[in-house]
């Protein structure tokens, strides 16, 4: 069972020879060629064979066979693998399990396989194995040996990757740094699939180390470092190194860190990485230069190595804690001055603000916003020391500097405001008067109270006055209108003070006189609200104030109140009296405005007439009358406008509203019904030269309609009379004017009058040349057409006697006057106009046919004479009746396009009679049969 357990271990062996044997062509043979001819069995699984079995059979093989050199030379491999426990798969440490004669027996096979067979196809495997035994035997020459002929043999192999990087080591540890350098690097050229990518870079690093090649160095240990810690260009958190990772990542920075501090340090770093771009872990170069000098006790160095990648990136997420590295180096090594520099430098970089946290929150980094919050207040409290010590004003700016960044920092913190009142007291010892009120102010009124803020109030006033005499004009202006608002605040801040009520009515007066009357109104309430109150006079200033102020601001209800009471606090023969009682007229006059505008009409006109009746020689007295009387019209009360109205142009007769008076009569009369009346306003009105063309005119043209609207017919056909002459102009409503002046000689019966607008109208039309209108044309072919009816009567009138040429000839006659006047029609294009003009054009026609057929015949004919006498007629008659025929059809056709008026309608009923076969048809309709469903 052994054997052929062992059997099937040599074929599966040999199956993996080299596919070129399976691929030569081979003629068909005999059943003495199966004898060399190789058997392919699928290998069988190991099931407990172990490799001392499998190695006896290897040696019986060997033994037993001396056939094909290709099975042998595969045998004598296996063997030698089996005796160095590997295969391709699986390498352990040998020395750990194999003797020295384990050993020496499988370099023996291993050479005699390379001696024997020299075209072995694996001979790559059977030199690396030899290789791996020459080092377990601690032969690395000769190991190196082998190693070398088999790069350079087989380029290619499976093994290359992996002897290189041996042949690297061994180099190495003999000192042929160049040599292991190459070799090294002819693993890296291979790629990271090798398995051996980051051990090559990292020891060629080292390599590169030796051989005093810096940049190149540099460069490898770089490398190594991306592919440990960048994963998708992010850093990799130390955590997720496994120990092999960390402790290779930590070597090669030490690596770096030691090649950088033997050149210039920190500066050396900049410049690599200036070339080659600062990677995600920048910031850990710095800090293992740092960390380097620190062992070394090189303090200001470790400093500067932390302190340069801050100033490198100083809005990196690590600078500030490489910056804070650099301050503790300085404190360990007693470097006072360093370490309020590097506070300082702290603070510069990490103050709110900066590049820092363009992108961040104070909460993503509360490390930083501490240790910022600490190096501040360091920093101010030395600075205001040393300026308390030597009043130097460079302490002071200093101080000053770091308070102010202090707390525009933290603006929230518990200790701003003592912060702020020290900012101050410095600004003021100083002799800066403007930023100490200010920093003052601040901290009296813009914290919540605290043991300070009365004191921080009065002293803001203190300096507002220290500074104020070193101004002129308009800057001096500005500081006191700012000197105001303090006093204010101080006084409603701090209202027990003893002397609140006295600025409080010194800044209601500088208010009112700078026209803040809002402000004054809310003030002077404050002084007449004080308990205790303040003394007389300034009760007085202070309301005088109040009413001006309401005044001002249109609350004129309460300002007559207050009027009322300043009134009361003066005396009788007091000189400014008049101008209070003048204040109070015009108080009760506004509030009838206000009233006005609201709507409440009849307590407007109340407080109007209440401005008359208490005080009826105030200037607004007039006004008052006026506003009255209009409040009425508006509200529709004619009747009671029209007496207050009247009363006025009676009081008032060369006042200048008594335009508007008449105006407004106009309408009153005219909404109670008084048309006559209101026509005579509106005549006042146009009359009127101060008026503008439009308003005369439009009043005239009202008077008129009024008039007739009123059956004053004559008065109105006067007003129309004078429109016309005076505004010939527009001509549509002047065109209108003469139409209802038409209207107006129609319905009298005046034919002269009637006549003559008829030719006004035309006349006037024809005389506007371009100005002509689509209103002025239409009304001229009305007009034209109308003039038309006298000369077809008079054609109607003519009678056909005998002789008939004599009486024919009159009928032509007026036949041809009266389509003169037609045609004229049509030629304005009126399409009504049109129609009817047509319609009657061919009525002529059709009424001379009619009449010819009609006419009376001559005496003394026979029968035969007669019929002739018909048929000639007939003949004649016939032109005038297809004329007639033409233009009725030509009517009709308008009914196609659109038009269908009653002309239109008269040529279809006269075409039912001229041609009633085609035009007096009736309509059929179909039975109506409803669908079954």
């Amino acid at each position: 069972m052994k054997r052929i357990l062992a059997l099937g271990i040599v074929i599966a062996s040999l199956s993996a020879l080299p596919a070129e044997a399976a691929k030569k062509p081979k003629p068909a043979g005999t059943i003495g060629d199966l004898e060399g001819k190789e058997i392919q069995v699928a290998p069988e699984q190991d099931k407990g064979v172990q490799p001392e079995q499998a190695a006896e059979e290897y040696r019986r093989f060997l033994e037993l066979n001396a056939g094909d050199p290709k099975m042998r030379a595969e045998a004598m491999r296996r063997l030698g693998d089996l005796n160095v426990e590997s295969d391709e798969a699986a390498r352990g440490d040998l020395t750990a399990t194999l003797t020295p004669a384990q050993l020496a027996g499988a370099i023996k096979l291993y050479e005699s396989l390379l001696s024997t067979f020299p075209q072995y196809p694996r001979a790559d495997a059977v030199m690396y194995q030899l290789s791996r035994a020459y080092e377990a035997l601690q032969q690395p020459d000769r190991a190196l040996a082998v190693l070398d002929r088999m790069v350079s043999k087989y380029p290619t192999s499976h093994w290359y990757a992996e002897a290189q990087f041996r042949r690297g080591e061994i180099l190495f540890s003999n000192r042929r740094y160049a040599d292991a350098e190459r070799a090294y690097n002819a693993v890296i050229d291979k790629g990271p699939s090798t398995g051996f990518y980051d051990q090559a870079l990292y020891k060629a690093g080292w390599s590169y180390f030796k051989e005093a090649k810096t940049d190149e160095s540099v460069a490898s240990f770089l490398k190594v470092l991306d592919r440990l810690l960048v994963k998708d260009g992010k850093l990799r958190e130390r955590d997720a190194l496994t120990r092999p990772e960390r402790e290779l990542s930590e070597d090669a920075f030490r690596a770096l860190a030691i090649q950088v501090a033997d050149l210039d340090g920190p500066e050396t770093l900049d410049a690599m990485l200036a070339k080659r771009g600062d990677p995600v872990y920048t910031h850990l170069l710095y800090e293992g230069l740092g960390n380097l000098y620190l062992e070394k006790e090189r303090y200001q160095d470790a400093a500067g190595a932390f302190a340069a990648f801050a100033k490198r990136r100083p809005d990196d997420r690590y600078a500030p804690s490489l910056q804070v590295r650099a301050i503790e180096a300085y404190q360990k090594g007693g470097f006072a001055s360093k370490v309020l520099e590097g506070k300082q430098a702290f603070v510069e970089n990490y103050t709110f603000g900066q590049p820092f946290w363009s992108q961040r929150k104070p909460e993503d980094a509360p490390e930083v916003v501490a240790e910022l919050k600490s190096n501040l207040k360091d920093l101010a409290q030395y600075h205001h020391a040393q300026a308390q010590k030597t009043k130097k004003p460079e302490d002071y700016a200093a101080a000053t500097r770091w308070y102010r960044q202090m707390l525009e920092s933290f603006p929230q913190d518990p200790e701003a405001p003592g912060t702020r009142f020290l900012l101050a007291e410095l600004l003021f010892d100083s002799g800066h008067y403007v930023e100490a009120t200010q920093e003052y102010e601040h901290t009296a009124y813009e914290y919540p109270p605290h043991a300070r803020s009365a004191e921080a109030g009065y002293a803001a006033l203190v300096s507002y006055q220290k500074y104020e005499p070193s101004l002129n004009g308009e800057a001096k202006a500005k500081w006191h209108r700012q000197f105001i608002e303090s006093e204010l605040m101080f006084a409603n801040s701090f209202p027990d003070h003893p002397n609140a009520g006295a600025v409080l009515t010194k800044a209601d007066e500088d208010l009112f006189a700078l026209n803040e009357y809002d402000r004054t109104i809310e003030v002077s309430q404050q002084v007449l609200a004080r308990k205790p109150p303040v003394d007389a006079k300034r009760t007085r200033v202070a309301t005088t104030l109040l009413a001006h102020s309401l005044f001002e601001k249109q609350r004129y209800g309460e300002a007559e109140a207050t009027y009322l009471r300043v009134q009361g606090l003066m005396p009788a023969d007091d000189p400014e009296r008049p101008a209070i009682v003048e204040r109070i007229a015009a108080a009760i006059y506004h509030q009838a405005e206000a009233k006005q505008a609201s709507g409440d009409s009849n307590a407007a006109v109340s407080d109007y007439l209440r401005v008359v009746s208490l005080a009826p020689t105030s200037k607004v007295r007039a006004n008052a009358e006026f506003d009255a009387a209009t409040v009425l019209v508006n509200q529709g009360q004619w009747a009671q406008a029209i007496p207050v109205l009247e009363q006025f142009r009676s009081a008032h007769p060369n006042h200048e509203l008594n335009a508007d008076v008449t105006r407004k009569l106009a309408v009153a009369y005219q909404e109670t019904g008084k048309k006559a009346e209101a026509a005579q306003e509106f005549e006042r009105i146009a009359a009127r030269r101060e008026e503008t063309q439009d308003v005369r005119r439009a009043a005239q043209w009202q008077a008129a309609q009024l008039y007739s609207q009123a059956g004053a017919t004559t008065r109105a056909a006067s007003a129309y009379a004078t429109y016309v002459a005076q505004f010939p102009q527009p001509l549509d409503p002047a065109m209108d004017a003469r139409e209802h002046l038409l209207e107006m000689t129609a319905a009298s019966h005046d034919n002269a009058a009637h006549t003559h607008w008829l030719e006004e109208i035309i006349s006037a039309d024809k005389s506007a040349g371009a100005g002509r209108t689509e209103r002025s044309k239409y009304l001229a072919a009305k007009a034209t057409l109308e003039t038309a009816e006298p000369a077809a009567a008079e054609f109607k009138s003519v009678k056909l006697s005998a002789p008939l040429n004599k009486s024919l000839k009159a009928k032509r006659a007026a036949m041809e006057k009266a389509l003169g006047v037609y045609s004229r029609s049509l030629d304005y294009g009126v399409a009504e106009v049109t129609t009817a003009a047509t319609y009657g054009m061919a009525e002529l026609y059709r009424q001379l046919a009619a009449d010819l057929l009609a006419s009376e015949r001559p005496k003394g004919l026979d029968a035969d004479a007669r019929e002739q006498y018909d048929v000639l007629l007939e003949e004649q008659a016939y032109p005038f009746e297809e004329k007639a025929i033409q233009l009725h059809q030509a009517n009709a056709k308008r009914a196609s396009e659109g038009v269908y008026d009653k002309s239109v309608q008269l040529s279809f009923e006269a075409l039912a009679k001229l041609m009633p076969a085609r035009y007096a048809k009736a309509e059929v309709g179909e039975p109506y049969v409803p669908e079954l469903r």
